[in-house]
C-alpha cells in the first residue's frame, strides 16, 4: 500500500467516530386509561373458590360411594351365607337314606326283578312285581 492511499482511506473516515450520536428520548403519555383490577381479583377468587369446592365435592360423593359398598357387601355376605345353608341342606336331601325316608314317605316301594314284555300276546315273562 502506498502513502497516499493511506492518507485518502484515513481522511474518508469520519472524524466523530469515537462519538457515539443518541437521540433524545421523551416519555410520552399513554391516552388508553389504566386497567381495573377488580376483574382479575374476581377471577382469581372464583378459581380459589372451584379449587376449594370441587374437591370437596368429590371426597363427599367419593365417601357416600364408599358406605353403599360398604352396605352391599354386608348384603353380599348374608347371602352368600344364605347360599351355603341352602346348598348344605340341598346336599342332605339329596343323600340317599333321605330319598329313600322320602319315597317311603310317599308311599313308593323298591322295584322288583325287572322283566321283559313280549309284545306279540303282551305277557310278561320273568321280573317279579313290586311289593
Amino acid at each position: 500500500m502506498s502513502g497516499a492511499t493511506a492518507r485518502a482511506r484515513a481522511t474518508s473516515r469520519p472524524a466523530y467516530v469515537g462519538e457515539e450520536i443518541r437521540p433524545l428520548l421523551t416519555v410520552v403519555n399513554s391516552t388508553r386509561p389504566r386497567r381495573s383490577v377488580i376483574p382479575m381479583t374476581i377471577i382469581a377468587l372464583v378459581m380459589i373458590a372451584i379449587a376449594i369446592v370441587v374437591p370437596m365435592v368429590i371426597n363427599t360423593h367419593m365417601a357416600q360411594t364408599s358406605y353403599e359398598i360398604r352396605e352391599y357387601q354386608i348384603q353380599l355376605n348374608e347371602l352368600e351365607a344364605q347360599s351355603w345353608t341352602l346348598q348344605t341342606q340341598l346336599q342332605e336331601k339329596a343323600s340317599p337314606v333321605e330319598l329313600e325316608k322320602a319315597a317311603k314317605a310317599q308311599g313308593m316301594v323298591h322295584a322288583g326283578k325287572l322283566g321283559t314284555i313280549r309284545l306279540s300276546d303282551g305277557t310278561v315273562e320273568g321280573g317279579v312285581a313290586a311289593r
